[in-house]
């Protein structure tokens, strides 16, 4: 690990008051609240409960960094937590299913697990559902890990996808 990560690390179980444990990231994100983030998040746990927050994604050109457009909205941080014993469940949907419930268009409810031909030819986010809460849609690198990783804090009580 070099030393930029190797401190963001450090810097968030100094704020979070424990060792990061397991971390990944997403490389798209969306919630039933209206929210993408085009540029991921990056998902991590500490003490049992996990944390995602975005980064600020400078415009840049052959490595050069631009100005970005006046008609771009300033950049505000995302962050949430959520505790994994309060999801209700985790499926495997279409992006384009997540895409459609972040912007209103769908209830998520009314989504479906990918079937096999979506599975090959789309795709894919894991959704997450919070009992009494949001909806989150992550386009995870390891899916598998991740449902892993949440089994492991739920005692395996979580058996989707």
């Amino acid at each position: 690990m070099d030393d930029d990560a190797k401190q963001f690390i450090e810097n968030l179980e100094a704020r979070f008051g424990g060792p990061v444990g397991y971390r990944t990231f997403s490389t798209w994100f969306a919630s039933n609240e209206g929210i993408i983030r085009e540029f991921g998040v990056f998902i991590f746990e500490v003490n049992g409960i996990f944390h995602f927050e975005d980064f600020e994604r400078k415009p840049s050109l052959l490595g050069f960094s631009l100005k970005p457009s006046k008609k771009q909205a300033p950049y505000v941080k995302f962050e949430r937590s959520f505790d994994p014993k309060t999801i209700e469940k985790i499926e495997i949907i279409t992006k384009s299913d997540a895409q459609a419930v972040a912007r209103g268009a769908k209830d998520s409810e009314a989504t479906s697990p990918a079937n096999m031909f979506q599975k090959i030819f789309s795709q894919l986010v894991t959704k997450v559902v919070i009992s009494g809460g949001p909806t989150y849609f992550f386009e995870l690198i390891n899916p598998k890990e991740f449902v892993q990783a949440i089994k492991e804090e739920t005692d395996g009580r979580i058996q989707s996808v």
